[in-house]
């Protein structure tokens, strides 16, 4: 997730830190994509699932914490990036709670501040297309494509042009909306890039993941 100066009211990050708060539950859940993709068995689908244990993966923009019990039960050593440390405090205190071992560290999809190559996979559930003011899409993926191991993946989720979180958004240009009736009441203000097909997706991002495998769901 990015963070982004809304037009009225404080920024997204104080936003989300108390969206967090007030839901805070005692148990989460992980995303149906992100148990379908590691778990399921498609055609089209070629994950080794026998690579998961002891690989380093980074959950980019957790919220939460919902998909990282998930992924420390498959064998990953579990970190993950947020927008302010009052999230990264609910989800260090949720994931103690489980017995989770968590490292988390506040940044943005453009600054994460971790080392380059430090992670064999890279999971961002609602939140690569998060997009920090003065930056772009492709910043955020460049930076993805920098912490990312040679050979290693990037499975993530994005915002198509017909979703109802665009009602009303501002075009922006270049597939880049700022939004206006977030139905959440935090993100208004906040900067989407949104694509219209799967070969928008595939040409966008070919560019900036030149080393990494693509895997969009």
């Amino acid at each position: 997730m990015a963070e982004d100066t809304p037009g009225r009211g404080a920024p997204i990050a104080e936003h989300y830190g108390e969206f967090y708060s007030r839901r805070n539950p005692e148990k989460v859940y992980p995303v149906e994509f992100v148990v379908r993709t590691l778990l399921g068995t498609y055609p089209g689908l070629k994950i080794d699932r026998s690579t998961y244990q002891g690989s380093k993966v980074l959950d980019l923009g957790f919220g939460d914490g919902r998909n990282m019990s998930l992924l420390h039960d498959l064998g990953f050593e579990v970190s993950g990036v947020e927008i302010s440390p009052e999230i990264c405090a609910l989800t260090r205190d949720g994931m103690a709670r489980l017995g989770v071992p968590v490292v988390l560290k506040t940044g943005r999809n453009s600054l994460i501040p971790f080392d380059d190559g430090a992670f064999d996979l890279v999971l961002s559930c609602h939140a690569c297309y998060y997009v920090s003011a003065d930056e772009s899409f492709a910043g955020n993926l460049r930076d993805i494509a920098r912490v990312l191991c040679p050979g290693g993946r990037f499975i993530f989720s994005l915002v198509k042009t017909d979703s109802y979180v665009l009602k009303d958004s501002t075009p922006l240009g270049r597939g880049h909306y700022r939004i206006t009736h977030d139905p959440y009441g935090a993100r208004d203000g906040t900067v989407f890039r949104a694509f219209a097909s799967r070969e928008e997706i595939s040409e966008g991002a070919g560019r900036a993941l030149q080393r990494p495998r693509v895997g969009p769901v």
